[in-house]
């Protein structure tokens, strides 16, 4: 591009007037010396300058454009800690490096800068940095910005000195600053693949595309397979690698499109093939049904009678969603003082306090000033002598604006008239002369002795009685603190005094008061309290089956909107508190809700952020809504963008600049590949662009909706929690008790597994210890026999399991310490209950999870043997019998326990004994990387790729001819975690993997992404 001057550029151009006034003071700077000298050398000084300054225009302009060529190819995002690293920022590493490149480039491109004119020699010249100080300073001197979206990069370069010299003498010198606009999409590189990167890594909720389109993905098609392995296709694994894989390689495309403007075509072609393989091939081969919904309508209805089930095909079916729990572990936080919101004996402290005060509103009705006298400059001013008087007027009283629950114990008003007299002598010779002026003020004092209670939770309301003994439990209310009140106006002399220290400015001072507690109050509040919390225990929602495995619905939700909308009439507020204690007992009543509606939130939060998002995300894609259960193939072909009607092709309209991406490799694979085949990966080593681990939390029905989110089953311990292994060994026991005993194996590690099941109920037996020691006087001895009495009602190490995990154990355990319908034994159930969650977390209550899974493996064996060993109608009914009668000591009898295969997901329930559904939660995690991620811009611009392959940048600043790491150009990386649940109505084989892997890990997964074979993934040399 060939160089013009700073005046002559379109993209630059300096007004005219201000070069005529540069012009101006160049001339003055050169007239000493011009005048000594020969004009027609002089003139030859002149254009010297100004040529050198135009070529130093161009060699700026070379410049910019040479370190952006070099700064897109080698681009730096991480500083490295050297001398020319510690120079880039943290927060702009990219820009910095690009004007270090400016700044050197500029300096060699102006070291060509030669212009003679006879004997006269200009030339345009940067510092060569030497050290650490001096590079800083010529990356000091450059400033960038962009223009036209980033298509075009603005550079200004200060300081660059221009000299003449004539016979080796320096005859004229200028600084001068060369601001250039050269057209490079650099800054648009950089920002749209920065951008692309965080639609990437970035979660749905902060615009992250891919978390978007990998969650919506795997809902839908999770949806779709889990109904038909319901209805009873052979679909073994619900949720896939493969379905992950496919999905992230969608969201990749997804993100380019919205960041680039088009996708990279190579990368298409491949996931529309992976898309053929791993999702619609298979799952037509599995479901051979049209479509998920029409497979939903030919189910059985939620908790179907045995005589309707095969007659009745309802369209509509519907789950019960409770408060539950929440609201139990809200009442153990107050009660208890868990978590960070007050307690309830802080709240109950609370409305006993209250200030007492004096409340005053003062305004000025009337003030006179005489008119100052003015004797002239023949008097002189010798003496000022100033009387104050104040007189009280009583008012009508009239109390001052108070809040609502304030109680006035006295009030009065009065007028303040408050005059000010100076008297001034002044002298002139020998005379002596005397003036006076007076000031009048007038103000109006209304006065109350106030009794202000503190703020509570409950709205504010008038108390009655307030301060007099009496209301609710005969409490003294505040009556001691009005007779504080009574006491702080007599102290202050009467409302006279108080209204004259008011209309002097003075504030009227206030203390602090407690009212004593009633008696039984504590008790009162909590009986109460307990009440209020059974009542909102059972609050339910009804909501759609097929909208809660979509994530269109979010049930905790809908019970904090509906709790919200009826909070007033729970909280119960009179028009008038019955005394202090009443206030005290509607104050935990508002605060025990709002800990609920915490809960609530926390619960509801934790499903929007993933279905909210997402939804929208599949809107936007062509996916269709979380909603539609739609087949695997029409979530290939959204993921191509068949369906796509933007048809954006990359171009910027404002620009006419093309973004194409181009990826390396093209198609995220979990599959190694090998280094020799990556360009930019060590050849020795072995590459893994992608890696993905799905965990399938119950693989038989077990726990609570809310255990299957909030607790891991097979983690990085790999251990399960109890509750999973006393269920896998009562499926052991049902399968022994049905095929005699015969199984050598199966009983072998059934009796391993109870020993570890035994051994892990101990903690929470523990934990019921603590809990009686710390909320009973029971003695040792005591509380040792209510365990053995309450626990040995379960005879076995399963069932005992079971019962510390379900609820009954907590209840047996309080009953017995505090006896049936008492609030003590309220309260103590809930407490046991909270400590078993608890304690559930912790390692020791957990089994290992290999002697589980084995368990678990050869009970689906030995189950899928007997059947095909079954002969006769007769034995299998038999057969069928003595499962039955086992498995019905904790499930619904409605439960297909048919042998047709182990049973899949978990029954939600509530309320111990009902469940309204079957459940099953995976944990999806995904992590990737590009070996190398490019962009070529085409178009109305320079020709430029920009690549990041996480190769070391180096940079020979200094002339040395030894290049300094500078930085790296990290590749293009992402994870992206989800959580999917999946719900069917409580009957059939349910929904869950059942091929013996609940815990699938990709090949790499333990590495990461990137090698895992050779320890260093950048490509040799």
């Amino acid at each position: 591009m060939v160089g013009v001057r700073l005046a002559d550029d379109d993209r630059g151009r300096v007004p005219f007037a201000l070069l005529g006034v540069l012009l101006l003071v160049g001339s003055a700077t050169f007239s000493g010396a011009l005048s000594a000298h020969d004009p027609v050398a002089d003139r030859r000084v002149d254009d010297a300058m100004d040529r050198a300054t135009a070529q130093a225009d161009a060699a700026v302009r070379a410049a910019v454009g040479d370190a952006a060529r070099e700064a897109a190819a080698n681009p730096v995002t991480s500083p490295a800690n050297t001398t020319v690293g510690r120079l880039l920022s943290d927060e702009r590493p990219f820009r910095d490096y690009l004007r270090l490149r400016i700044a050197l480039a500029a300096t060699e491109r102006l070291r060509a800068v030669s212009v003679a004119r006879g004997d006269v020699n200009a030339t345009a010249t940067l510092p060569r940095p030497t050290n650490e100080s001096a590079l800083r300073d010529a990356m000091d001197r450059v400033s960038i910005s962009g223009r036209e979206n980033g298509t075009v990069l603005v550079a200004t370069v200060e300081n660059v000195s221009v000299e003449v010299a004539r016979g080796g003498r320096t005859v004229a010198a200028e600084s001068v600053t060369a601001t250039v606009g050269v057209r490079t999409p650099v800054l648009a590189l950089h920002d749209r693949t920065e951008a692309f990167e965080r639609r990437l890594d970035a979660n749905a909720l902060d615009g992250g595309t891919l978390d978007a389109t990998v969650t919506t993905a795997l809902w839908v098609s999770a949806w779709s397979r889990g109904w038909s392995q319901y209805a009873g296709a052979p679909v073994d694994n619900v949720v896939s690698n493969d379905h992950a894989a496919l999905a992230t390689n969608a969201g990749v495309l997804l993100a380019e499109q919205q960041a680039f403007g088009t996708t990279d075509a190579d990368a298409r072609g491949a996931t529309g093939r992976a898309a053929v393989h791993a999702g619609a091939r298979s799952l037509l081969s599995q479901t051979g049904v049209p479509a998920a919904p029409e497979l939903a309508n030919a189910l059985p209805a939620p908790n179907p009678s045995a005589e309707s089930v095969a007659n009745e095909i309802p369209t509509n079916r519907t789950i019960d969603a409770s408060v539950g729990s929440a609201a139990d572990h809200a009442l153990v936080g107050l009660v208890d003082g868990h978590g960070d919101a007050p307690a309830s004996d802080d709240v109950v402290a609370d409305a006993h306090r209250a200030t007492v005060a004096i409340e005053a509103d003062a305004t000025v009705v009337a003030h006179s000033d005489d008119p100052p006298v003015d004797l002239g400059t023949e008097w002189e001013l010798v003496d000022t002598a100033t009387e104050t008087a104040s007189s009280v007027e009583t008012m009508a009283t009239r109390t001052p604006a108070l809040e609502a629950d304030t109680v006035v114990v006295d009030a009065g008003s009065r007028i303040v008239t408050t005059s000010e007299t100076t008297t001034r002598t002044w002298r002139r010779g020998n005379e002596t002369f005397h003036t006076e002026e007076t000031t009048e003020t007038r103000t109006r004092v209304d006065l109350a002795a106030v009794v202000d209670p503190a703020a509570v939770s409950a709205p504010e309301r008038p108390l009655d009685p307030a301060v007099e003994p009496g209301g609710a439990l005969d409490g003294e209310n505040f009556a001691a603190a009005a007779d504080a009140a009574e006491d702080a106006v007599a102290t202050r002399g009467g409302f006279d005094d108080l209204a004259r220290d008011v209309a002097d400015g003075d504030a009227p001072a206030r203390q602090q008061t407690t009212a004593p507690m009633a008696p039984g109050l504590d008790r009162w509040i909590r009986s109460d309290l307990v009440a209020l919390a059974d009542r909102v225990k059972n609050r339910s929602v009804t909501v759609s089956a097929r909208r809660v495995a979509a994530g269109e619905v979010n049930p905790a939700a809908e019970l904090a909107a509906g709790l919200r909308a009826d909070r007033p009439e729970l909280v119960g507020v009179p028009a008038a508190y019955d005394g202090v204690s009443d206030r005290a007992r509607v104050a935990v009543r508002a605060a025990y809700l709002d800990r609920v509606l915490a809960a609530l939130d926390r619960r509801a939060n934790r499903t929007a952020a993933a279905t909210g998002a997402a939804d929208d995300a599949s809107t936007d894609a062509n996916l269709g809504s979380l909603s539609e259960a739609v087949r695997a193939e029409e979530v290939a072909r959204a993921t191509l963008g068949e369906t796509r009607a933007d048809g954006a092709n990359g171009t910027d309209n404002e620009t006419g600049v093309r973004f194409v991406p181009d990826a390396d490799p093209m198609y995220l694979s979990l599959g190694g590949l090998s280094g020799s085949a990556m360009p930019t990966v060590s050849r020795g080593g072995t590459y893994h662009p992608l890696v993905a681990r799905n965990t399938n939390l119950f693989t038989l029905p077990y726990g609570d909706a809310a255990d299957t989110v909030l607790e891991p089953v097979f983690g990085a311990n790999r251990r399960v929690p109890l509750r999973v292994a006393a269920r896998a060994l009562l499926a052991a026991d049902s399968t022994l008790a049905a095929t005699n005993g015969t199984n050598e194996t199966l009983a072998d590690r059934r009796d391993r597994l109870e020993i570890a099941v035994d051994r892990s109920t101990v903690p929470a037996e523990e934990a019921a210890r603590d809990t009686l020691r710390a909320h009973t006087d029971r003695s040792m001895t005591e509380r040792q026999r209510i365990l053995e009495r309450a626990l040995g009602e379960w005879d076995d190490p399963a069932h005992r399991a079971l019962a510390v995990t379900n609820g009954s154990a907590a209840r047996a355990i309080a009953v017995e310490a505090a006896g049936t319908g008492t609030v003590e034994a309220d309260l103590l159930e809930r407490r046991l209950d909270e400590a078993f969650r608890t304690v559930r977390r912790d390692r020791s209550t957990t089994v290992p999870q290999r002697l589980t899974n084995r368990t678990v493996e050869t009970t689906r064996t030995a189950r899928q043997q007997a059947v095909a060993d079954t002969a006769t109608d007769a034995a299998m009914s038999a057969t069928e019998k003595a499962v039955t009668d086992r498995v019905n000591d904790t499930l619904d009898s409605r439960f297909d326990t048919s042998f047709k295969r182990v049973p899949a997901g978990m029954p939600v329930a509530p309320v111990p004994g009902y469940w309204y559904a079957t459940v099953n939660v995976w944990d999806v995690e995904v992590a990737g990387e590009f070996a190398q991620f490019r962009v070529h811009a085409r178009g109305d611009a320079e020709s430029l790729t920009y690549a990041r392959d996480g190769s070391t940048v180096a940079l020979d600043w200094d002339g040395d001819g030894v290049a300094e790491t500078v930085g790296h150009g990290d590749r293009v990386t992402f994870d992206v975690e989800t959580t999917i649940v999946v719900a069917v109505p409580p009957s059939g084989v349910g929904v869950g993997d059942i091929d013996g892997d609940a815990d699938e890990r990709s090949e790499g997964w333990a590495g990461g992404p990137g090698c895992t074979v050779a320890g260093d993934c950048h490509a040799d040399g």
